[in-house]
């Protein structure tokens, strides 16, 4: 039997096809797989029981990225508490909490969709209570008000990893900076980043990596994925604190420098999914700003949605953000997050943070041909949710952009982001889900939910 699966890495999507059910003997897969605590075995509400300490000092002794990205119950520990691992800074929430009123609509449980291949998905609530999945908390907002909240594997009051769902603050925010005159997306990225300059980047554009379509040997697929020494895994490792293939704990950003161009592929032309260049694009803010990633965060974000609690920012050795997916909150504050994209923005923030312009250039910013020639489409959510309601590209940051001008951003071991402006309706979810679970339906859920509440 060969069986096909999507890995995604703090930003990452993998297609690895097994002869027999299993990995070669040689594969680090397979190898990562055999480890323990690589492969479920517990219960994911054991993250609301707690953990004994053997359990946490194994996990302590096994912490490494490529170890997390296995979803196996170790996983489930550090999702909740990344910050023990990685070095943090907090963007604070300022002034009250706003408040998210409660209108809970019970039928949304047993919502189903049509899939890809014709047939019906189980019920919502089936579906997130299935051990096999791993959800550990989900949101659906109509006009601003919680429609629907489950905790099946988290408590309310846990962070939990945002994973690639990060992308999107950097999106945003290079987004604000262009509306302000700050940035031109007509200019190379070593216009911002010129500790890079002199290498390949040179010939990527800011639009071009805003949109992953860099036409550099970047991209998360099987071979950068399961090689240690791809530019990819050892900027990972560099960002993670820990040593590279090799023994060595490497310089990110000499590590960056050491990018080659894909054989006939201009920047712009085919879109591929790569959290390395979002590292990039995050130093950029940085460098453009002239303040931390987290400060900037706070100040334009995190600091206008009435957040319950901060936001927990991992720093690499050298002291940038982990942008492309070290981000870590509770979930009601990322649903207030959410919300800044959706005209109900007043529910959360006394400000228009995120402007109708940046909202439109994200929504209209995308390449439809570079998207249907690259990775995008592959990714399972995308074939197994949607049938032939299909995004149209992805854009700034996004893995996914509908005709309607919804967008969605999903994560590692499976979160996600759905932000539906036409509808007024957005859905967040955490989970801790294997490596070889596959596809992840969520998405499909949350866009369904929304033609449902809005009857269109």
């Amino acid at each position: 039997m060969n069986i096909k699966f999507k890995l995604r890495n703090t930003a990452l999507f993998v297609t690895s096809t097994f002869a027999s059910g299993m990995a070669s003997a040689e594969s680090p897969l397979d190898k990562a797989l055999s480890e323990p605590g690589a492969k479920p075995v517990i219960s994911v509400t054991q993250v609301k029981e707690g953990f004994d300490k053997k359990f946490i000092d194994e996990a302590n002794a096994a912490f490494g990225n490529f170890h997390m990205q296995m979803g196996g119950d170790h996983a489930l520990y550090y999702a909740i508490n990344m910050t023990k691992y990685i070095p943090a800074e907090l963007a604070m929430p300022h002034g009250e909490v706003s408040v998210l009123k409660r209108n809970i609509n019970e039928s949304i449980n047993d919502l189903t969709f049509t899939m890809g291949d014709g047939t019906e998905s189980a019920s919502l609530k089936d579906y997130i209570h299935d051990e096999k999945t791993r959800a550990q908390g989900i949101m659906i907002l109509k006009g601003g008000e919680v429609v629907y909240e489950e905790y099946p594997g988290m408590n309310p009051y846990d962070t939990h990893l945002w994973a690639s769902v990060a992308k999107t603050t950097v999106g945003t925010i290079l987004t604000m900076l262009e509306a302000e005159g700050k940035v031109d997306m007509s200019k190379p990225i070593t216009e911002y980043v010129p500790e890079l300059k002199g290498t390949k980047w040179d010939d990527v554009i800011m639009l071009d990596a805003m949109n992953m379509a860099s036409g550099l040997d970047i991209s998360e697929n099987a071979a950068n994925t399961l090689n240690p020494r791809s530019v990819f895994q050892r900027m990972l490792s560099a960002d993670f604190h820990v040593t590279n293939a090799d023994g060595v704990k490497e310089d990110e950003m000499k590590v960056l420098r050491d990018v080659v161009p894909l054989e006939g592929e201009p920047s712009g032309e085919v879109a591929r999914y790569s959290s390395t260049v979002t590292k990039v694009l995050g130093v950029a803010i940085e460098n453009i700003t002239q303040q931390p990633f987290t400060q900037v965060f706070e100040d334009r974000i995190w600091s206008k949605i009435g957040a319950r609690a901060s936001a927990q920012v991992n720093l690499s050795p050298a002291g940038h953000a982990i942008s492309y997916g070290l981000i870590n909150t509770r979930l009601d504050d990322l649903a207030r997050y959410a919300l800044l994209f959706t005209p109900s923005w007043d529910k959360v923030s006394k400000e228009q943070v995120v402007s109708n312009e940046v909202l439109e250039t994200m929504q209209k910013g995308g390449n439809h041909k570079a998207y249907l020639a690259g990775d995008f489409t592959d990714h399972s959510w995308v074939k197994a949710s949607h049938g032939q309601d299909m995004p149209i590209y992805n854009s700034h940051q996004w893995d996914a952009v509908w005709e309607d001008g919804a967008l969605l951003k999903h994560g590692n071991l499976y979160q996600t982001i759905y932000v539906d402006p036409a509808r007024d309706v957005v859905g967040v979810a955490f989970s801790t889900s294997p490596v070889y679970l596959t596809p992840d339906l969520i998405p499909g859920y949350l866009r369904q939910a929304a033609k449902q509440l809005s009857d269109k």
